[in-house]
């Protein structure tokens, strides 16, 4: 059985205690996690957000990427072209 566990903690790059604790626990990783209730950075686009909504209101088959363009002309330097 601890080869077993080994292999498969080498096939999911994890160290084997870590498989041994997810097969003792009976859940996946990602079902473990705790939701995160706060942000990691801050919103980019608190600033514009209003103006956004206004947009989208006016013309809700408006894509992302045509808004995204419109704010990097409007707001220069403050959209950087891999934020979307």
């Amino acid at each position: 059985m601890g080869k077993t566990l080994r292999v498969a903690a080498v096939r999911a790059d994890m160290d084997e205690k870590t498989a041994r604790r997810y097969r003792r626990v009976g859940r996946l990783p990602s079902e473990v996690k705790p939701d995160r209730t706060w942000r990691t950075r801050p919103d980019s686009f608190a600033s514009v957000w209003e103006e956004v909504k206004e947009k989208l209101e006016v013309n809700p088959g408006l894509e992302a990427k045509t808004l995204f363009q419109y704010l990097q002309r409007k707001y220069p330097g403050q959209f950087a072209d891999g934020q979307l």
